[in-house]
């Protein structure tokens, strides 16, 4: 393992050396120093009482897809043995909600404004830019920490970028197995969502689509615990990809995305990550250990989650967004390249494990300054950011 992957200075930090945490976020980069209340276009601010219940609504529909999405594909073995022609008839409809090809829909982005309130989601992006910044013109990896049970996150800045910087709107990327499960796949492909293979990747970023991703993947859904903030080492494979393309890295992290759901993987082990996240996150009992090694074959989360009144609704709680400075992925070469109409850094085909492991550690450094600085205003002053 490369040395900068090892964070165990981090647990040396105290409020003492607070100031060794530089800024990551700066005013030149169009960041506020201040968390702002993200304000919906579309919907009145404060949600009237009916559209209010129409937010709690669609925020149970969604999660409940990855319940429904399994559950629609494991039916025909079960009517199998009770209609074999009832079986065929729903694997039929199966596989055409499986692979029938499905457009984007950029308005429904915009429907996701109606959970502004019920997570008073916040954010760190000043809104009064009245010129082109670099965002605007550079090809963008938006690396978004920690993953969460489901990335309630993740919807939240759909609606807020198409709302506020539509050129910067990408594209998603997921698992193989996520982007087959009925009527799930239908709602992220209309988000702009893709599978996450390199070639799906490199493609669309090549042809100069900016990228949303949560690095942390399937590995760190196993890690979402309320209380705790622990993910995983940032993946070399995410720089190798940042190098090829020449792409801008814009770290980014979300405080309370492991508070929206409880999983049984974790359920209980909130107190005991509090006394030591360094160890503890990740599955704490046998179903959640076998839950992961079912993902691990499957390649795709497989976790069993609720939320309110035991339901996958998520718990209404507060959710930040911040994001850092963008990271030029060869320092002093944006604009040496081109994908579509977007500038990029000099492109490296085949990086070298030091440049890989340069960027990594220019990455690190700058999410766990990015933490530091906002963790007090998202109101979790002693907090730490610990990796696995």
């Amino acid at each position: 393992m490369p040395p900068q992957q090892d964070h165990s200075w981090l647990s040396q930090h105290d409020e003492s050396n607070e100031s060794k945490f530089k800024l990551a976020a700066t005013e030149k980069f169009g960041r506020s120093q201040n968390l702002i209340k993200a304000i919906p276009s579309r919907y009145p601010s404060p949600l009237p009482f009916h559209l209010r219940i129409v937010a709690r609504v669609t925020a149970l529909i969604v999660p409940s897809l990855f319940y429904i999405g399994p559950a629609m594909l494991s039916a025909p073995l079960f009517l199998l043995m009770i209609s074999p022609r009832a079986a065929l008839a729903t694997l039929s409809v199966d596989l055409v909600l499986a692979y029938y090809p499905v457009k984007q829909w950029p308005f429904f982005r915009q429907y996701f404004q109606l959970w502004y309130e019920l997570f008073n989601f916040r954010h760190n992006i000043a809104l009064d830019q009245s010129s082109q910044t670099l965002e605007d013109t550079s090809l963008l990896i938006y690396s978004c920490h920690p993953h969460g049970v489901i990335p309630i996150h993740g919807y939240l800045w759909c609606a807020f970028c198409d709302q506020h910087f539509p050129n910067r709107y990408g594209f998603g990327a997921l698992t193989d197995v996520a982007m087959r499960l009925p009527l799930l796949r239908h709602v992220m492909s209309w988000l702009s969502s893709t599978s996450a293979t390199k070639s799906n990747l490199m493609k669309k970023m090549n042809a100069g689509t900016n990228l949303f991703i949560l690095p942390g993947g399937v590995s760190e859904i196993f890690l979402a615990c309320p209380g705790v903030h622990v993910i995983k080492a940032p993946r070399r494979g995410l720089m190798k990809l940042a190098l090829q393309t020449g792409a801008v890295l814009v770290p980014t992290y979300v405080f309370g995305a492991n508070e929206f759901f409880n999983q049984s993987a974790t359920y209980g082990s909130s107190s005991k990550n509090k006394r030591n996240t360094k160890s503890s996150a990740g599955p704490t009992n046998l179903i959640g250990k076998i839950q992961r090694r079912i993902s691990r074959t499957v390649r795709g989360g497989f976790t069993l989650f609720w939320g309110q009144y035991g339901l996958p609704l998520p718990y209404e709680v507060n959710c930040s967004m911040v994001l850092g400075d963008p990271i030029e992925s060869v320092p002093g070469t944006l604009g040496q390249g081109k994908s579509g109409s977007k500038m990029t850094c000099r492109k490296i085909e085949a990086p070298t494990e030091k440049q890989i492991d340069e960027l990594l550690y220019r990455y690190t450094d700058a999410l766990v300054c990015l933490f530091e600085q906002y963790k007090a205003q998202a109101g979790v002053p002693n907090a730490q950011l610990t990796f696995e």
